[in-house]
């Protein structure tokens, strides 16, 4: 590998953007996809109702101990043929990517929901708040600072993970660069261009999630001085 073969794999970087932007297509769809999943999983499996507490958890563990790849294989090739619909490769693909999302943020959001005290929920409820109030008033917003960490962990491996939807033939970058470096017989060059494109796509979230942590937590730090009492107290007014 030199800095020769590296340049004359610039006339192909337009085919290799292409697969940037379903890389980054697909990211996105299952960090946003396995979020909203991930919040109603998470709500079932801190419901007081055991039907759907248990229906959480049976989610949460088969998909958290299967493996992704397969995951991919069965929705493109076996869901099919079970529930007679077809599917195209982007579509698979997207639907095991958040379904296998989702396990993992669902986890994340319930040990976040646990770690507020129960006594902060008891007070808002006596203040006169329903629950649905005080979960995204009082509990959420102070989950969401601790989580930030786990939640970003996430994000970015579900950058990484989309590499794996190569498998169904969906031309993401992984496969753009396996192309290419069959075509140009350029195998390892292509594989690192590849991996720098990923660090590019992967390390402003890292720093971005980082930042956003210490902001939110600095926040938080300075607003706790004037008690969690006036701070129920208010809530109650805006909510008034």
């Amino acid at each position: 590998m030199s800095l020769q073969s590296l340049l004359e794999l610039s006339q192909y970087y337009p085919f290799l953007l292409k697969g940037v932007g379903w890389t980054l297509v697909l990211s996105a769809i299952s960090i946003v996809g396995g979020s909203v999943v991930g919040i109603v999983i998470a709500l079932m499996r801190v419901s007081s109702f055991r039907a759907l507490s248990f229906a959480g958890v049976v989610y949460v563990d088969f998909f958290r101990t299967t493996p992704l790849v397969i995951q991919l294989i069965w929705f493109y090739y076996a869901f099919p043929i079970l529930a007679g619909v077809r599917l195209t490769e982007i579509e698979a693909g997207c639907i095991a990517m958040v379904l296998y999302s989702a396990a993992y943020l669902a986890e994340i959001f319930r040990a976040g929901i646990l770690s507020i005290e129960k006594g902060q929920r008891e007070a808002a409820l006596a203040l006169g708040m329903n629950e649905a109030y005080v979960m995204l008033r009082i509990v959420f917003p102070q989950a969401f600072i601790r989580m930030i960490p786990a939640i970003a962990n996430i994000f970015i491996s579900k950058v990484k993970d989309s590499a794996l939807v190569s498998v169904i033939g969906v031309p993401e970058l992984l496969r753009q660069a396996s192309v290419m470096g069959e075509f140009t017989a350029l195998r390892m060059e292509s594989l690192t261009i590849a991996a720098m494109l990923y660090f590019c796509l992967t390390y402003p979230l890292s720093k971005g999630s980082n930042w956003l942590h210490r902001r939110l937590t600095s926040t938080e730090l300075k607003s706790s001085d004037a008690g969690l009492d006036e701070q129920l107290v208010r809530a109650v007014k805006k909510a008034a």
